[in-house]
């Protein structure tokens, strides 16, 4: 029984590896992002257009979800992403205890 969650886990990872278009998030993507995202609320915080301009570059580039890259640019769960990411990457599934 344990066996057939581990090959379906390890299933649903290798799709979602097969899955993903664009580049790998890592650490520094984000925070290069985020400080991006900081600088266009120093010059004009009410310019929604450069955010979801850089939003979607963050979604295309990188092959994130639309509230994953919202949260990147807020600061938000940034490590979870990148730990989700290179999981997918690597191929390692989550095991539960």
């Amino acid at each position: 029984m344990a066996k057939e969650k581990v090959d379906k886990a390890q299933m649903r990872i290798n799709e979602e590896n097969l899955q993903h278009k664009g580049a790998w998030l890592t650490k520094e993507v984000c925070e290069e992002y985020r400080k991006m995202a900081e600088d266009i609320n120093k010059t004009d915080c009410q310019d929604i257009d450069k955010h979801k301009e850089l939003r979607l570059e963050l979604q295309n580039k990188y092959g994130l979800t639309q509230i994953e890259a919202i949260n990147i640019l807020n600061g938000n769960n940034i490590a979870d992403y990148v730990n989700k990411y290179t999981r997918v990457r690597n191929r390692i599934p989550i095991t539960k205890k």
